[in-house]
């Protein structure tokens, strides 16, 4: 019970934060557009590299405020190479891993350079973060001359739960440049950490199209 027990935990501190940032919701205006973000980026538990993406939706409460609404995920992974030889053989036996999650989150955007083409945008998001991961704890390599074995054994150590719940946080610098009425562009820098002990941070591009 103790997992379903700390999700439920989470949860409610998200849920909270949802309802209150909602309440801002009434004073909002019409003028609405959604994003697709993809950003480049690395994995705080080991640093391994993949990529971030995001679908968000963003109503303006007026010139410099906006509320978002943002669903995405990550997916991270690597390898330890590992080759030996065997009976004149070249054997690959390295390590794959992957780190992946998905992520719903409500926050807010402040516009603090607006001009008519041109924004600097600060976003901020908390977020309810589900993700799973390979990654072992710990993991030992015994080669030949150890084990008297003619080939490397490998030894893994897993104390945590390879999925978990997490409230987290991220933030965002972005560029916008207007390209049409209706079309512009984010270039953007993200970071973001959670209550599971992981950071994402990177860089990416963006299309955002307005209504």
């Amino acid at each position: 019970m103790e997992y379903p027990i700390r999700i439920l935990k989470e949860s409610k501190k998200f849920i909270f934060f949802f309802l209150l940032v909602s309440n801002t919701a009434l004073f909002a205006q019409k003028n609405s557009h959604i994003e697709l973000n993809f950003v480049r980026s690395l994995h705080g538990t080991g640093d391994i590299s993949g990529f971030n993406f995001a679908g968000n939706y963003i109503s303006s409460i007026n010139k410099s405020f906006s509320l978002v609404f943002s669903f995405g995920g990550s997916t991270h992974s690597g390898t330890d190479s590992l080759l030996y030889t065997l009976d004149e053989r070249t054997i690959d036996s390295s390590i794959l891993y992957t780190t992946s999650g998905i992520q719903v989150g409500y926050g807010l955007d402040y516009k603090f350079f607006n001009l008519k083409k041109h924004k600097f945008i600060f976003r901020i998001i908390p977020f309810l973060r589900y993700q799973s991961t390979s990654i072992p704890d710990s993991r030992s390599f015994l080669f030949p001359p150890i084990t008297e074995l003619p080939f490397p054994v490998i030894v893994f150590e897993n104390n945590s739960p390879s999925e978990t719940i997490a409230v987290g946080l991220e933030s965002n610098l972005i560029y916008n440049y207007k390209l049409s009425s209706s079309f512009s562009i984010n270039l953007l820098g993200s970071f973001q950490f959670d209550t599971n002990g992981d950071t994402v941070r990177g860089f990416g591009l963006g299309i955002v199209k307005s209504f």
